[in-house]
């Protein structure tokens, strides 16, 4: 009997105008919505291979510098030597030798690879630049945010799937839920069908049924054809991991509000009530307890603002430039085994500017590491308060998914750390030594290897939301159980 139900609530539905408007519109938001997230992920790519590209061409040219003076040098004989830092061109070695030109006028690009569903939730990578200059500045000057972007769409945030599924999802399925019952007892049929063979739990279990059915079939569908359309990786085992989690997390969500819909509509009131209510919870669990547990934890853990540090490195470099002699000694003292013969210490502006540098990052590096321990702290209270909404499990968990979360991001953030200071020690070292560069020791310059988190990683960050939403929704649905017992089926 209840398959002959769901046969015919479905055949109901089908001929309804105003399921096939609403299957339009999920259709258009997801299509936009995938190609916003694709063409994000397009643009970093590319942004990322356009600088590294730039750069590897300004050592490409000092490379080929260094080969021609390596010939020239064979053939006319003398000394391969070290050359004298200069900005405008002259007789002599070529830049390319010197060892701190090349590390402190070129940067070496890393950048953090995007997952394959990196497309499906931009998450914060709209404002985490995920492609950072290395090189002999500071730590500060490499982890800056140098791209433009429109100011009004990092407020907003990025149009793209998760947005779908987490704010469009849940109001496309309450239009579709919230009169399950009210509407048959407003035509006065309920009686009628409960006259028959059918109890008022499979009366709404057929409708639900067939509506969650038919709505979860196109969403998935739709989510197989962005992968294939936006997504990456498609031959990795990876890839299809993390999209096999993102379609558990939203088959939970979606299920939670279909659930949340019988729930109202179990309790007998009409369908302008249940709509009313409907509209209410969507409001306060995805847009009023989000703000909220945001607003609290960036009052909790205020972060020091990006001015502060700025307006402190320039402090720094001020008193540096005023006591360049004393800075100059600090910077010879943190090199001892380098400081040339007769203590004569170099007295060129890269030598001084390396000083300068070592003096701002000093002084700054303790406001810079407060500020990112400011956000970790932000993070967790967020991740305790995530069990408030269900819209907080599910963003966290679609970037968590999707490798557009802070956790990866912080990953890749203390590599790029680590890297900084042997780019740093790498150069620093020759140039101290006054070690002239030849073109075979461009292949021994530090490289940057990313090195992925493993799986259980990213599943034990994952699993706490994924758990959260499966519990909510175990008590959503065990509501309707109770409740059906008392509803009136007439109206009175």
């Amino acid at each position: 009997m209840i398959k002959l139900m769901i046969s015919h609530e479905t055949k109901q539905l089908v001929r309804s105008g105003s399921l096939w408007s609403i299957l339009g519109l999920i259709v258009f938001a997801v299509v936009f919505a995938a190609w916003s997230g694709g063409r994000s992920v397009t643009r970093q790519l590319q942004g990322a291979d356009a600088a590294a590209a730039f750069e590897d061409g300004l050592r490409d040219h000092m490379l080929q510098g260094t080969k021609q003076y390596e010939a020239q040098v064979i053939a006319e004989g003398g000394e391969y030597q070290f050359a004298a830092v200069r900005h405008a061109p002259g007789s002599g070695p070529p830049q390319g030798t010197n060892a701190g030109a090349v590390g402190a006028e070129t940067a070496n690009y890393v950048s953090l690879p995007p997952t394959g569903l990196a497309a499906l939730s931009v998450g914060q990578s709209d404002i985490q630049l995920n492609y950072l200059p290395v090189s002999m500045a500071t730590t500060l000057a490499v982890t800056k945010n140098l791209e433009l972007e429109n100011p009004i769409n990092l407020m907003t945030g990025s149009f793209d799937i998760a947005f779908v599924v987490m704010f469009l999802l849940p109001i496309f399925i309450l239009a579709m839920s919230y009169d399950l019952l009210s509407s048959e007892k407003e035509r006065g049929t309920l009686a009628m069908i409960l006259a028959h063979p059918v109890s008022l739990r499979e009366l709404m279990a057929s409708k639900i049924i067939a509506r969650a059915g038919m709505m979860l079939a196109v969403v998935l569908s739709l989510g197989l054809i962005a992968l294939f359309t936006v997504g990456t990786n498609l031959g990795s085992a990876d890839t299809w991991a993390r999209f096999l989690l993102w379609m558990v997390a939203t088959l939970l969500y979606a299920l939670f509000w279909f659930s949340l819909a019988v729930m109202v509509n179990v309790y007998g009131n009409n369908s302008a009530t249940n709509g009313t209510i409907l509209a209410g919870i969507w409001l306060v669990l995805v847009v009023i307890v989000p703000t909220l547990v945001s607003l609290v934890a960036t009052a909790v853990y205020p972060a020091p603002s990006r001015l502060e540090l700025t307006v402190a490195a320039r402090y720094a470099q001020t008193v540096a430039e005023k006591n360049y002699m004393a800075k100059l000694d600090e910077y010879y003292y943190d090199h001892l085994e380098y400081v040339p013969e007769g203590d004569q210490k170099a007295m060129d502006f890269l030598t001084l500017a390396q000083a300068n540098n070592n003096s701002i990052e000093k002084a700054v590096r303790p406001l810079y590491d407060e500020f990112q321990a400011q956000l970790n702290r932000q993070e967790t209270l967020v991740q305790r308060f995530q069990f408030l909404s269900p819209a907080i499990m599910m963003q966290l968990a679609l970037n968590e998914i999707s490798g557009t979360s802070a956790d990866r991001y912080e990953h890749f953030l203390n590599q790029v750390y680590g890297f900084h200071n042997e780019w740093k020690e790498y150069f620093s070292v020759k140039f101290l030594e006054q070690y002239p560069l030849k073109p075979a020791d461009y292949d021994t310059f530090p490289k940057f290897e990313y090195e992925k988190e493993g799986f259980v990683i990213v599943l034990a960050r994952l699993l706490p939301s994924l758990v959260g939403m499966f519990v909510l929704l175990l008590g959503v649905v065990l509501v309707p159980f109770v409740a059906l017992r008392r509803y009136q089926v007439a109206v009175s």
